[in-house]
């Protein structure tokens, strides 16, 4: 596919990002349908980097393509999931491991601190992106930060870009309804364990602790698909 150049790069950059936005937010949700037309109108530009923005997505899996009838989100199932912690826990399990064995002090100092999520309301309602409270969209912000500075740590950049690839995609999962709360609770302490093993230039317990984390956090999302707290989801 050719991409655009020159001028009209920043464009498509802004239309792929707007765009993208709008999915993981919940604002475009999934199973609906995403027209040139309507999306430059939203958002102020002409079809061109609506289009190219839509083909960059579209290979991101973020979109579904027809033949015929356009794009549409992509709808979120069993195996998106498993395909995206999967892949997760492969590159941050590497991750956490390569850092084990590179991270500065100063690093693991600000992963301690990092490490912490902060408090989300009780309660047992799942809730949408744009129902949830601010602490639970906070709460979803620090779990990021925490997971792209163990990224950081190991030195890859490559690695890192793919796991804050992988992280927009749960967000997204995130923004469709699971209940964050039994899942962040868990979350600090598991994060503190994969710090102490960094601290302790354990490689294989780093990697370890990691890969339990990530397996808890594959399960809460396909309990809640199954469960059918994710809106619009579909079981696949």
């Amino acid at each position: 596919m050719e991409r655009a150049q020159g001028s009209e790069a920043p464009q498509v950059e802004r239309a792929y990002q707007n765009i993208k936005a709008g999915i993981v937010e919940g604002r475009y949700p999934p199973g609906a349908p995403l027209s040139e037309v309507m999306l430059a109108r939203e958002h102020g530009m002409s079809r061109t980097p609506v289009r190219e923005g839509l083909a960059r997505l579209w290979q991101e899996r973020y979109l579904d393509r027809v033949v015929g009838h356009g794009y549409f989100v992509a709808r979120v199932t069993v195996k998106s999931i498993h395909d995206t912690f999967e892949v997760r826990r492969v590159l941050e399990g590497a991750a956490a491991a390569r850092a084990a064995e590179l991270a500065t002090d100063a690093e693991i100092a600000q992963l301690r601190i990092l490490a912490a999520l902060p408090p989300t309301a009780a309660g047992g309602d799942h809730k949408s992106r744009t129902d949830a409270p601010q602490a639970y969209r906070d709460a979803e912000a620090a779990n990021v930060r925490f997971h792209l500075a163990v990224a950081s740590a190991a030195r890859n950049s490559l690695a890192q870009e793919l796991i804050e690839r992988c992280l927009a995609q749960v967000d997204r999962f995130m923004s469709l309804g699971v209940h964050f709360g039994p899942f962040q609770e868990r979350a600090t302490e598991a994060h503190l364990a994969i710090v102490d093993a960094i601290a302790e230039r354990d490689a294989g317990r780093a990697r370890a602790r990691m890969e339990e984390h990530l397996d808890c956090g594959a399960e809460l999302m396909k309990d809640a698909l199954l469960r059918g707290q994710l809106a619009a989801a579909g079981i696949q």
